[in-house]
């Protein structure tokens, strides 16, 4: 009898453990290895002897019956890794592990088919496996950011995250994706968030994302290396956006007229992209919060904006007030830029409201647009009706490119016409009927033969002097009469003075940029020009791409007493209207008017700044250099004074920081600028321009162009400190360029006791070796 007592206690005490322990045994394994894998565990504060975290009722772990379900630990410092098992907890439905410094390999969570939310951003996880997300059916929430998964070499979504349909919401910014956008992202049919700033993604957006999404939030923004690339066309359908930010990337074409059809967008950041042509009038019209048009290279006018803030500074629009048209004439060749596709070459180059300054044009003494020569620049596309707007047109040779289809019927209404060069190119029937005074060249033409277009190819008769010079037309031509099937003969001869006078000249180019933009913004050495000044000459002078052999420097020399012009190329050859052109007429014609329409490859200054502040030297550090030249001209610091204190020893990093912030960045102005408020505008805008000059990333700096389109518009507002002065540092500003220069060299030195030259010296690097000291050097340099 007692004995079956005895069994009867141990039964009972049986069951009393069985109701008590009521935790899955797998789950508390797995609880237990996840708290034994923390260097402090005790912030969890899980008892050390408790061994049913769902019948205990354990902080921050959540059951359902004897079933694990959610693990919420965020923000809590813990440190540590997870268990490998991870996805044994068959019943999760929620892991919030976020903003903790968990380390290691994240486990993989695949086949946890009740999961609905997981949280894991801002930790330290160092690696994903591939079959992280298979099976998550459930899945609605997914946050991975600010991991380094995959250091070396990056990694992508998995394909098992496809039947995640229910999937709303994806976050994974700075989390080092690279690659492509997944296709599979654009046919999830629930999400509604998409953001994935700071990584490293390339290529197009798919095609996939096009129409029927329902993504509300897409943040593609700021991505490093190459980043993303193509047209902006695709976005322009997800009609249920709301907040869309694209900046930072690689983003070329126009802004399509149909982005007006996105009728809830209230945010959209285009900034930092390639983006070209004019601002569509759908885009001016929308209601939105916020717009951001900054740093592309978009043209024509400023339109009116409806947007509540609106920003498109550094670009190339001709005026700088909203609904101020442009030129006739500008707009007419901006719709012929774009018919052309907007190469790069010269949407860098026509800029501003004035094209007689503009690569490959030139104008009459009425300043009117007589010349549109662009031979062999790679144009591709077709040829615009606009161009008979050009009333004036005298020639247009555009030999030797791609263009394609026929040539526009109005183009015979151009009554000054007397060269139409379209050789070498894939031009299609039919020839409209020219009048006979113009002699029309198409040959090269397969299309017109009867053949298949084909590549074109730099014809082979043509002469640099004729075929591929950027000339001006002489005012007493003698054209063929008709349509001629060869190119036209050569107007020019070579000769070698003539590359001895561009060698010369180049260092001129350089100097000019100084007095055109650094001069003009410093205070310190500024004399306005009277108004009453009449310039005896002008020189332009247009960079050029040093890949095309005869492209190299173009210089235009005008007369204002006789209305004639000269061009001389780098390759020697100039055609000429008057009189020949010495040597002497260039270096020494006292008061050039000097005017650089492109500027690149100018600055070489700053790059063991450049190096310091971003970790490497790229090929625009020039544009870092003169964005820290701004920089030091507004604050009156050397860019690198180990003597300041610690945040602001590198003039670049400090003033990044402030320069958004006006009252910090008013403070920060140099006091002898004497800041007014219709002066702060224009401080600002350059301070901008520093800023973007001196990104990071160097493809999220500007062109050269793009800084003097910013500057260019400013220069007229800058007023000197004395206007009855005629001459300050010691230097008379009403010398010729070369005089002018001598004087600033001699005034090295100097004790002035206004102006310290010290302070700009100090960023300015060491004479190249082997170049002259002076401009009457023997070499011409």
């Amino acid at each position: 009898m007692r004995t079956h007592r005895i069994k009867l206690v141990l039964s009972l005490c049986s069951l009393v453990t069985v109701v008590f322990s009521v935790t899955d045994s797998n789950d508390f394994a797995i609880l237990k290895a996840f708290r034994e894998g923390l260097e402090n565990p005790g912030l969890l504060e899980w008892p050390t002897d408790g061994d049913d975290p769902c019948g205990q009722s354990w902080k921050h772990v959540f059951c359902s019956g004897s079933r694990v379900t959610q693990i919420q630990v965020q923000n809590m410092s813990l440190k540590g890794t997870l268990p490998q098992n991870l996805n044994k907890l068959t019943k999760l439905q929620r892991l919030g592990l976020q903003r903790n410094q968990f380390a290691g390999a994240l486990p993989s969570l695949g086949g946890l088919s009740e999961l609905q939310s997981v949280y894991l951003d801002f930790n330290q996880f160092d690696s994903i496996p591939s079959n992280c997300f298979d099976g998550l059916v459930s899945l609605q929430f997914l946050a991975l950011d600010s991991n380094n998964f995959n250091a070396s070499k990056g990694w992508s979504f998995p394909e098992g995250l496809q039947n995640s349909a229910q999937l709303t919401s994806l976050s994974c910014m700075f989390c080092n994706l690279a690659g492509p956008l997944p296709v599979f992202l654009g046919s999830l049919p629930s999400l509604q968030s998409l953001k994935l700033s700071g990584n490293n993604l390339s290529g197009e957006i798919p095609v996939s994302f096009k129409g029927g999404m329902s993504l509300q939030n897409l943040w593609l923004n700021d991505q490093n290396g190459g980043g993303l690339s193509g047209t902006i066309d695709v976005v322009t359908t997800m009609d249920s956006v709301n907040v869309l930010w694209l900046h930072g990337n690689q983003f070329t074409g126009t802004i399509p007229e149909s982005i007006g059809n996105l009728t809830v967008l209230r945010d959209l950041n285009l900034n930092s992209n390639q983006l070209v042509g004019f601002v569509p009038d759908s885009l001016a019209k929308m209601s939105l919060q916020h717009l951001d048009l900054n740093n592309n290279q978009l043209m024509g006018p400023i339109p009116k904006f409806k947007a509540t803030e609106v920003s498109y500074t550094s670009n190339a629009f001709c005026q700088s007030t909203p609904g101020v048209p442009c030129a006739p004439e500008v707009m007419a060749l901006l719709e012929f830029l774009g018919s052309l596709n907007y190469p790069s070459r010269l949407v860098s180059s026509w800029t501003g409201n004035n094209p007689c300054l503009w690569l490959g044009l030139a104008c009459d003494p009425d300043n009117k647009v007589n010349s549109i020569a662009l031979p062999n620049h790679n144009l591709s596309g077709t040829l615009s009706p606009s161009v008979a707007k050009l009333g004036s047109l005298f020639q247009v040779k555009l030999a030797g490119n791609n263009i394609i289809g026929p040539i526009p019927d109005n183009w015979t209404s151009l009554t000054s016409l007397k060269t139409l060069d379209l050789s070498a190119n894939n031009i299609s029937p039919p020839l409209p009927k020219f009048s006979g005074t113009v002699n029309v060249v198409i040959s090269g033409n397969r299309l017109f033969n009867g053949g298949s277009p084909s590549n074109p190819t730099p014809f082979a008769g043509n002469n640099p002097s004729s075929g591929s010079s950027d000339t001006p037309p002489s005012n007493s031509p003698s054209p063929n009469k008709g349509i001629d099937s060869s190119p036209m003969n050569s107007s020019g001869t070579t000769k070698p003075k003539m590359s001895a006078l561009v060698a010369v000249i180049a260092p001129v180019a350089g100097v000019a940029v100084i007095a055109i933009l650094v001069i003009p913004l410093s205070i310190y050495c500024y004399k306005k020009r009277k108004d009453t000044f009449q310039a005896l000459s002008s020189l332009v002078i247009h960079p050029r791409d040093p890949s095309d052999s005869d492209s190299t420097v173009k210089v235009v020399i005008a007369h204002d007493t006789n209305g004639s012009a000269s061009t001389i190329t780098g390759n020697g050859s100039a055609s000429r209207t008057s009189s020949s052109i010495g040597e002497s007429h260039v270096i020494e014609a006292g008061n050039l008017v000097i005017s650089v329409q492109v500027l690149r490859n100018v600055t070489k200054n700053f790059a063991s700044v450049n190096e310091l502040v971003t970790g490497k030297i790229t090929t625009k550090a020039d544009v870092f250099s003169f964005g820290v030249v701004l920089m030091e001209l507004l604050t009156g610091l050397m860019a690198l004074d180990e003597d300041r204190p610690e945040e602001s020893q590198f003039l670049a990093a400090w003033f990044w920081q402030i320069r958004s912030d006006k009252p910090k960045l008013r403070a920060a102005i140099d006091p002898a600028l004497d800041v007014k408020e219709e002066t702060f505008e224009s401080i600002f805008i350059v301070a901008e321009l520093a800023g973007h000059c001196t990104a990071r990333e160097p493809k999220q700096r500007p062109d050269m162009g793009h800084a003097v389109n910013v500057l260019a518009p400013l220069v007229e507002k800058w007023k000197p400190l004395d206007d009855n002065t005629e001459e300050y540092c010691g230097i008379d500003y009403n010398l010729p360029l070369n005089q002018m220069v001598k004087g600033w060299q001699e005034a090295e030195g100097k004790d002035l006791s206004h102006v310290d030259l010290e302070d700009s010296k100090s960023s300015i690097p060491a004479r190249p070796a082997g170049f002259a000291e002076s401009f009457t050097s023997a070499d011409g340099r």
